[in-house]
């Protein structure tokens, strides 16, 4: 039986931010519309025209090359087909922009959308592995875009240390990373097993930690230990990254004159990184891409019309891509409720659970 202590504040608390996120979300997106000028921005997306139609389909492609990543990080024989792969993750991320509780339903919901071909006890630990190389990946684009950022600010030499401070810990924290799961360390369990009895019951503290261990291990043996495998999971996540960036020069190129710089770019892609992992609480992001995708266009020239419009042809493919999951997730019958019924609940094999 699992402890009501452990479970029933973050099903309360969590959405509740979630709703004081969405609207604080509104409010900041309408002021950045109406800093940026309403007109500016319809013209904008006007000249974007049926390059919409490229933008949708660069978008498909992430999602098949987090599929692709998800598929590498499984051993041996598996029966998890490119277009399961595809499918469990456009739907997975639907149900994660839908709701506040985010990636606690998005990984569980990709695992359970595949398991009538493999087992959610292959699967989830797979996905926690793809989580931690696009991690990674994410923290490198962010780290490199503070760097490449420097020059626009018309950096000293104060800020050239510590851009070099910056690249400097990001390599240690990556390879710290690498280090503890190639050398198999069992982090997270260990600091539970350090958790005092009194501060909450011990059996449970007991059951979590166990819980916790068994998916280290699974996440351990799944780590890519060959070069080739090593190196498949990782170049689907950088062209990730890629497609990212090529999305935001198609926009870029088409509603502006001047044609973008691959610094321009990667500068715009490193912020959406930033931006995605620091307000993951919001849904969609709601305001906060428009505020920062205009403040960083404004600071690279393009002007803050740009950065909005950016940001909003964003959640127009998003939209259209989540319409296409939603599809998806009633194929399947999966839902917000039945996703955190599946993890919460009783089942034969506890290693699934996180």
């Amino acid at each position: 039986m699992t402890d009501p202590h452990l479970t029933d504040p973050p099903r309360i608390r969590l959405p509740l931010i979630g709703i004081v996120a969405t609207l604080v979300g509104t409010a900041l997106f309408a002021i950045s519309v109406q800093q940026a000028g309403p007109g500016q921005i319809v013209d904008n997306v006007q000249r974007l025209g049926w390059g919409f139609l490229a933008i949708v389909v660069v978008a498909g492609l992430r999602f098949a090359a987090r599929g692709m990543a998800w598929r590498s990080c499984l051993e041996g024989p598996h029966a998890l087909r490119p277009w399961l792969a595809f499918r469990a993750v456009v739907a997975g991320d639907t149900l994660g922009n839908l709701t506040p509780l985010s990636i606690l339903v998005s990984e569980p919901a990709k695992a359970l959308f595949a398991s009538s071909d493999e087992p959610v006890a292959r699967t989830l630990p797979a996905l926690a592995v793809e989580n931690l190389f696009y991690t990674l990946s994410a923290a490198v684009v962010i780290a490199g875009g503070a760097v490449a950022l420097v020059p626009s600010l018309g950096g000293a030499e104060s800020w050239g240390l510590a851009g070099v401070a910056l690249v400097t810990t990001l390599i240690i924290l990556v390879s710290a990373a690498h280090t503890v799961i190639w050398k198999r360390i069992r982090v997270a369990s260990g600091c539970l097993a350090l958790v005092p009895p009194a501060c909450g019951s011990s059996d449970a503290v007991t059951r979590w930690s166990d819980r916790i261990r068994r998916m280290e291990d699974r996440v351990h043996a799944l780590y890519p230990r060959e070069r080739g495998r090593l190196a498949r999971v990782a170049g689907w996540e950088l062209a990730f990254h890629a497609l990212a960036m090529l999305e935001v020069l198609i926009v870029l190129s088409l509603i502006g004159t001047v044609l973008p710089t691959v610094v321009d770019v990667f500068l715009f892609e490193s912020g959406n990184r930033f931006i995605n992992v620091v307000f993951k609480v919001v849904p969609m992001r709601l305001g906060v891409d428009e505020a920062g995708t205009a403040v960083m266009a404004e600071l690279l020239g393009f002007g803050s019309a740009a950065g909005v419009t950016l940001a909003i042809v964003r959640k127009a493919r998003q939209l259209v891509w989540m319409s296409v999951g939603g599809l998806f997730l009633l194929g399947r019958g999966l839902s917000v409720s039945r996703v955190i019924a599946e993890r919460d609940g009783p089942r034969g094999d506890d290693d699934t659970d996180v």
